[in-house]
Protein backbone atom coordinates (compact mmCIF):
# COMPACT_ATOMS: atom_id res chain seq x y z
CA UNK A 1 0.00 0.00 0.00
CA UNK A 2 1.60 3.22 -1.50
CA UNK A 3 2.00 6.04 1.05
CA UNK A 4 1.95 9.59 -0.29
CA UNK A 5 3.04 12.63 1.95
CA UNK A 6 2.65 15.97 0.53
CA UNK A 7 4.79 18.99 2.34
CA UNK A 8 4.70 22.46 2.33
CA UNK A 9 5.88 25.12 4.80
CA UNK A 10 3.51 25.99 7.01
CA UNK A 11 0.08 22.91 5.84
CA UNK A 12 -2.28 25.69 5.25
CA UNK A 13 -2.33 25.53 1.53
CA UNK A 14 -0.79 23.83 -1.02
CA UNK A 15 -0.20 20.54 0.55
CA UNK A 16 -3.98 20.34 2.00
CA UNK A 17 -4.81 21.22 -1.50
CA UNK A 18 -2.59 19.05 -3.24
CA UNK A 19 -3.73 15.88 -1.11
CA UNK A 20 -7.36 16.47 -0.79
CA UNK A 21 -7.24 16.96 -4.51
CA UNK A 22 -4.76 13.54 -5.46
CA UNK A 23 -7.18 11.59 -2.75
CA UNK A 24 -10.37 12.04 -5.26
CA UNK A 25 -8.21 11.12 -8.20
CA UNK A 26 -7.04 8.31 -6.92
CA UNK A 27 -10.39 7.07 -5.56
CA UNK A 28 -11.91 8.03 -9.33
CA UNK A 29 -8.95 5.64 -10.25
CA UNK A 30 -9.65 3.03 -7.97
CA UNK A 31 -6.71 3.29 -5.77
CA UNK A 32 -8.55 2.72 -2.81
CA UNK A 33 -5.13 1.28 -0.70
CA UNK A 34 -3.33 4.55 -1.14
CA UNK A 35 -2.42 6.42 2.07
CA UNK A 36 -2.84 10.37 1.49
CA UNK A 37 -1.38 12.64 4.20
CA UNK A 38 -0.06 16.44 4.47
CA UNK A 39 1.99 17.94 6.46
CA UNK A 40 3.97 21.29 6.83
CA UNK A 41 8.15 21.89 7.72
CA UNK A 42 7.13 25.31 9.96
CA UNK A 43 3.51 24.70 11.38
CA UNK A 44 2.48 26.64 14.28
CA UNK A 45 0.36 24.87 16.72
CA UNK A 46 -3.59 25.75 16.55
CA UNK A 47 -3.12 27.30 13.10
CA UNK A 48 -5.78 26.26 10.59
CA UNK A 49 -5.86 25.39 6.74
CA UNK A 50 -6.74 28.54 5.02
CA UNK A 51 -10.07 28.97 4.41
CA UNK A 52 -9.80 29.21 0.76
CA UNK A 53 -8.74 25.53 0.53
CA UNK A 54 -12.15 24.56 2.07
CA UNK A 55 -13.82 26.91 -0.15
CA UNK A 56 -12.21 25.80 -3.62
CA UNK A 57 -12.45 22.21 -2.55
CA UNK A 58 -15.93 22.58 -2.05
CA UNK A 59 -16.49 23.39 -5.51
CA UNK A 60 -15.56 19.92 -6.16
CA UNK A 61 -17.76 18.88 -3.78
CA UNK A 62 -14.50 17.37 -1.46
CA UNK A 63 -13.48 18.14 1.96
CA UNK A 64 -9.82 18.75 3.41
CA UNK A 65 -8.32 15.97 4.66
CA UNK A 66 -8.03 17.42 7.81
CA UNK A 67 -8.99 21.09 9.50
CA UNK A 68 -6.07 22.22 11.08
CA UNK A 69 -2.70 21.73 10.56
CA UNK A 70 0.26 19.01 10.38
CA UNK A 71 3.88 19.48 11.71
CA UNK A 72 5.99 17.23 9.62
CA UNK A 73 6.98 14.22 12.01
CA UNK A 74 10.38 12.07 11.01
CA UNK A 75 8.19 9.15 11.74
CA UNK A 76 6.10 10.56 8.46
CA UNK A 77 9.25 10.84 6.37
CA UNK A 78 10.00 7.21 7.12
CA UNK A 79 6.88 5.88 6.69
CA UNK A 80 6.25 7.29 2.99
CA UNK A 81 6.95 5.96 0.01
CA UNK A 82 6.78 9.27 -2.09
CA UNK A 83 7.33 12.70 -0.61
CA UNK A 84 5.84 15.60 -2.83
CA UNK A 85 7.45 19.33 -1.80
CA UNK A 86 5.69 22.30 -3.16
CA UNK A 87 9.17 23.70 -3.15
CA UNK A 88 12.82 23.21 -4.29
CA UNK A 89 14.08 24.29 -1.03
CA UNK A 90 11.80 22.54 0.93
CA UNK A 91 13.14 19.09 -1.13
CA UNK A 92 16.55 20.75 -0.35
CA UNK A 93 15.80 21.28 3.11
CA UNK A 94 14.22 17.63 3.76
CA UNK A 95 17.02 15.35 1.89
CA UNK A 96 19.92 17.43 4.07
CA UNK A 97 18.68 17.19 7.57
CA UNK A 98 16.48 13.72 7.34
CA UNK A 99 18.38 10.33 6.39
CA UNK A 100 14.96 9.02 6.10
CA UNK A 101 14.08 11.36 3.04
CA UNK A 102 16.88 11.21 0.74
CA UNK A 103 15.81 8.87 -2.38
CA UNK A 104 12.38 10.00 -2.20
CA UNK A 105 11.81 13.27 -1.96
CA UNK A 106 10.74 14.86 -5.44
CA UNK A 107 9.15 18.27 -6.25
CA UNK A 108 5.70 17.76 -7.41
CA UNK A 109 6.07 19.05 -10.78
CA UNK A 110 9.38 17.29 -11.43
CA UNK A 111 6.28 14.24 -12.07
CA UNK A 112 5.99 16.57 -14.83
CA UNK A 113 9.82 17.28 -15.45
CA UNK A 114 9.08 20.95 -14.58
CA UNK A 115 11.91 22.68 -12.77
CA UNK A 116 9.31 24.76 -10.77
CA UNK A 117 8.13 25.69 -7.43
CA UNK A 118 4.13 25.64 -6.65
CA UNK A 119 3.48 29.13 -5.55
CA UNK A 120 1.98 29.90 -2.29
CA UNK A 121 -1.90 31.62 -2.44
CA UNK A 122 -1.80 32.25 1.00
CA UNK A 123 -3.52 35.55 1.53
CA UNK A 124 -3.90 36.52 -1.90
CA UNK A 125 -7.60 35.84 -2.29
CA UNK A 126 -9.73 32.77 -3.99
CA UNK A 127 -8.61 33.05 -7.50
CA UNK A 128 -4.73 32.66 -6.63
CA UNK A 129 -6.01 29.47 -4.95
CA UNK A 130 -7.86 28.41 -8.45
CA UNK A 131 -4.58 28.89 -10.21
CA UNK A 132 -2.39 27.31 -7.75
CA UNK A 133 -4.65 24.15 -8.06
CA UNK A 134 -4.78 24.58 -11.52
CA UNK A 135 -0.93 24.26 -11.94
CA UNK A 136 -1.00 21.35 -9.45
CA UNK A 137 -3.66 19.55 -10.90
CA UNK A 138 -1.74 17.66 -14.06
CA UNK A 139 1.25 16.71 -12.07
CA UNK A 140 -1.65 15.02 -9.74
CA UNK A 141 -3.21 13.13 -12.77
CA UNK A 142 -0.25 11.97 -13.88
CA UNK A 143 1.09 10.64 -10.40
CA UNK A 144 -2.39 9.01 -10.18
CA UNK A 145 -2.17 7.67 -13.67
CA UNK A 146 1.48 6.12 -12.77
CA UNK A 147 0.40 4.18 -9.56
CA UNK A 148 -2.62 2.50 -11.47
Amino acid sequence: MPNILFICGSNRSRSPLAAAYFQHLAQEAGLSDITVLSAGIKTRPGDLICPEVTELLAEYNLNPLQVGTCQMLVKMLKSADLVLCMTRDQKQHLEKNYLSARRKTKTLLSILKIDQDVFDPCNQGLERFRQCLAMMKPALRVLAERLR
